[in-house]
């Protein structure tokens, strides 16, 4: 499989640059109201977080029940029984 290589760092940059040039000599309640929009449009039609399922990812790995496990009843050792 074939990685695909990103260029983190100057995406990054671009954005920053990018969000400072469009903030420049705004109040702190205008660069607030600006990652807010920014933020809700980004959310909009998102698809939920995993972490916000009820259902567990892989079940298979779950317990079936609720009740909890039953502890198996601690053996003495050799030495112990004589």
């Amino acid at each position: 499989m074939k990685g695909t290589k990103i260029q983190a760092l100057e995406m990054v940059r671009r954005i920053h640059d990018r969000h400072a040039k469009a903030l420049a000599g705004k109040s702190a309640a205008e660069i607030i109201h600006f990652y807010r929009a920014a933020g809700l449009a980004a959310t909009q039609g998102a698809v939920p977080l995993a972490r916000s399922r009820r259902t567990p990812a892989n079940r298979a790995l779950q317990s079936m029940s609720r009740a909890p496990r039953k502890v198996k009843a601690q053996r003495t050792s050799r030495a112990g029984r004589g």
